[in-house]
């Protein structure tokens, strides 16, 4: 197993890996034996890091179809009571397959109840899950690429699989679409990389499925362009946090409701601001100033396939605005052992 692929090839390679990831998931929801989930019990997500930031997308996505579902952090589910169960099924996420408080608290959850997502759910993690759903084993990047978008279109199709949320057609067409993604986007995200790269401060916001956005967006900018970022749902954002924005703040948005009138606030005072919206630019206030930016995001997207396409943006933004920094995105400075545990001899899946 590995995740030593350059951050710009593993962008660029989604569609073709997004297309062998639906295969692979396909291919082991058809054999998983899962509990059904009823009306009234609790779905969770435990996972860590980037795999933490899609089940914002995975609860909300429950939640809108009736569900009760919370998005739990693997190490605080270590501090809980043995014994104690914090949901009715969860889904385990850890695209690697090691991450050690992942698989520890997945260990004391009710056996018969634990679904895993991962890239190598042959590694440590197939020890603790009992309905493993393998993303096909890719090659992703230090700083996760594939391995996100992966784990959203994981979501789509076993809610569709459990008869909770049917995947649509444009599941289907995730690879094309995040192809049309990479092509539109690479022009708008070169041109505000620019600026995101020279930020002395980069805060993310969103709400619902994008709230998944801003947080993983936040973690991309902190981990690979190495600049100060914080993640805020849309309104919690509005009471205090952003007060600390300042000229050399970027701010990033991704919505359509509150989050066209957040930029009012703060393209006067200096900083720049990208918005990323289906809305049309006539429901923008400050369409047309000098300092905020605008995306244009298809009004058809929905469910996990909007997420998905939030964060190409993101990605391109990045891979862009590496080229101003004089490090390579693939090169940490702080080298954590306690992340991972020892890796096993696991290749990618037939």
């Amino acid at each position: 197993m590995s995740n030593n692929a350059l951050f710009v090839d593993a962008v660029r390679a989604q569609p073709q890996e997004l297309a062998l990831v639906h295969s692979a998931v396909t291919r082991d929801l058809k054999r998983a034996r899962m509990a059904e989930w009823m009306p009234g019990e609790t779905v969770a997500v435990v996972a860590m890091g980037a795999s933490s930031h899609t089940g914002n997308a995975f609860v909300t996505v429950l939640s809108k179809a009736g569900f009760r579902a919370v998005n739990l952090t693997a190490s605080d589910v270590l501090l809980a009571a043995d014994g104690f169960q914090p949901a009715d099924h969860y889904v385990v996420v850890s695209e690697s397959g090691r991450s050690p408080e992942t698989i520890e608290a997945a260990r004391g959850l009710t056996v018969g109840r634990r679904i895993g997502i991962s890239n190598f759910p042959q590694a440590q993690i197939g020890e603790v899950i009992d309905s493993p759903l393998g993303l096909g084993g890719f090659n992703d990047s230090p700083v996760y690429t594939i391995g996100y978008t992966a784990t959203l279109l994981a979501y789509a199709l076993l809610l569709d699989r459990l008869a909770i949320v049917p995947a649509g057609p444009e599941v289907e067409q995730i690879p094309a679409i995040v192809e049309g993604a990479l092509n539109a986007f690479d022009s708008i995200a070169e041109s505000v990389s620019r600026f995101v790269g020279e930020a002395d401060a980069i805060d993310v916001i969103g709400r619902g499925t994008s709230f998944a956005s801003a947080a993983e967006t936040a973690l991309l900018i902190r981990e690979g362009l190495r600049i100060p970022s914080g993640s805020y749902e849309t309104f919690q954002y509005l009471h205090g946090p952003m007060e600390s924005a300042a000229p050399g703040t970027v701010l990033i948005i991704f919505g359509d409701g509150r989050e066209l009138t957040v930029p009012d606030s703060v393209v006067d005072s200096g900083v720049r601001v990208i918005l990323v919206t289906a809305a049309p630019e006539s429901a923008i206030p400050s369409a047309g100033h000098a300092n905020l930016t605008i995306v244009p995001l298809d009004p058809g997207l929905d469910g996990f396939v909007r997420p998905i396409v939030e964060i190409v943006f993101s990605q391109l933004l990045l891979a862009h605005a590496m080229g101003r920094k004089p490090f390579p995105i693939e090169e940490f400075i702080y080298e954590q052992h306690d992340t991972k545990v020892e890796e096993m001899d696991v290749g990618r899946e037939a």
